[in-house]
């Protein structure tokens, strides 16, 4: 099979400061990738690149898509920044004239899902910390992508809701066969969503292997990250 992903000799630098160095992976259609490690460690900025938000200082990343790689990958950012009087319905408006297949019932599935139906006229700069998080997850699948990039998806939500977007990108990307790539903090989080993990460590990826094989080797998510946060993952001792 294809990978739809393949990063090679990946590198990226800020000023004199290295921050992820000769990495190389490939991501396969449907795989649903948890993107781990401290904070600080190149996890934003690995899935910015593979975004095309952001360039390698060296390297390169293959998407192998036959259509238009920006409409085909969908991604949630931490923060959104939007002219002054913007409001929700004026953006999804907008994306109802960019995305032919932008349905009027898909766009009512995702109001009700994301629970921006009773704040649609809310003025995107006064939108509370939650509220925000909602809209950028929902932009991230408006244009229904072929992968789909989330960032830390449930900060700021209370645990109903979390459970209610949990299980909307659970069903959404394995019964459309979606590639997800997921930023997360959260062991549990994880394990619903993915069937992959990549922890990031020392500029580079110090695990890179299945959730079944972490579960029979470590018991949890939760137990690797202990370990790895006591400093007792070690890149040449664990690998895919």
């Amino acid at each position: 099979m294809l990978p739809i992903i393949e990063v090679k000799n990946l590198s990226k630098s800020y000023q004199k400061k290295e921050v992820l160095k000769n990495l190389n992976v490939q991501i396969y259609p449907g795989d649903r990738v948890a993107i781990l490690g401290a904070n600080g460690c190149g996890k934003t900025t690995f899935v910015e690149m593979i975004s095309n938000f952001l360039k390698p200082t060296a390297g390169e990343i293959i998407i192998n898509l036959d259509s238009n790689i920006k409409k085909d990958v969908g991604i949630q950012f931490q923060e959104g920044y939007w002219p002054i009087g913007i409001r929700i319905k004026d953006m999804i408006k907008f994306y109802r004239k960019v995305y032919e297949n932008f349905s009027p019932a898909y766009e009512k599935m995702l109001e009700e899902v994301f629970e921006l139906d009773k704040i649609k006229n809310t003025n995107l700069q006064k939108l509370s910390g939650g509220q925000k998080q909602r809209f950028n997850a929902m932009l991230a699948v408006i244009n229904n992508p072929k992968i789909v990039i989330l960032d830390e998806l449930t900060t700021g939500l209370d645990i109903e809701l979390q459970y209610k977007i949990l299980n909307f990108f659970n069903e959404y990307t394995i019964n459309n066969n979606k590639t997800l790539l997921i930023v997360s903090h959260h062991p549990e989080e994880v394990e619903m969503l993915c069937n992959r993990i990549l922890l990031f460590g020392n500029k580079s990826i110090l695990l890179d292997c299945p959730i079944k094989e972490v579960k029979n080797k470590f018991g949890s998510i939760r137990n690797l990250m202990n370990l790895y946060f006591k400093g007792e993952i070690k890149h040449e001792n664990y690998s895919k």
